[in-house]
């Protein structure tokens, strides 16, 4: 069986600082953002709970950064080959919209997504090195896929960009 493609897109250009971005689907007021952040570092570049994830990004800044979010009926086919940088997480969507985050950014970016249970799996290419990459505008690109699941699904890299 040869899988369609998406069933929604959202193509965004948002502002990534700090070397980091949230993505979130709900809201739960225990979450320590800090402690998120320090899992992510110390572990897969990814921490999650139960309705967010926090995601490690090589560039320290991107204030024009490419974000493609697609939502899948299953899982989507591997394009690993295509990307540097890949982590998977388990997110549920409770509020009818994904919304992006990123620290000392006053914009947040949200999009229209069915609530659910999901897989994500965040996905970058286009990195010129490991912190300041030399331009506010550096030109990496990401990718979040979303697909349903019943199952637990834990927080891993899949890819990490080795730098030159």
């Amino acid at each position: 069986m040869t899988l369609a493609g998406p069933h929604l897109v959202h193509d965004l250009v948002v502002a990534l600082d700090y070397g980091q971005f949230g993505i979130y689907g709900g809201y739960r007021p225990h979450v320590d953002y800090m402690d998120l952040l320090a899992r992510a570092q110390s572990g897969p570049g990814i921490a999650s709970y139960e309705c967010g994830a926090v995601i490690l990004s090589p560039h320290q800044n991107n204030f024009r950064m490419p974000l493609r979010i697609e939502v899948w009926h299953q899982r989507p086919p591997d394009d690993e080959s295509s990307w540097e940088e890949i982590m998977e997480c388990q997110l549920a969507v409770e509020t009818g919209e994904l919304r992006y985050e990123s620290p000392a950014v006053a914009v947040t970016a949200v999009c229209q997504i069915p609530n659910g249970q999901y897989a994500l799996r965040v996905c970058g290419r286009g990195f010129v090195n490991r912190g300041w990459p030399g331009s506010t505008e550096p030109g990496d690109v990401w990718r979040i896929q979303l697909w349903p699941i019943a199952d637990e699904f834990a927080d891993r890299r899949v890819k990490a960009w080795q730098s030159a």
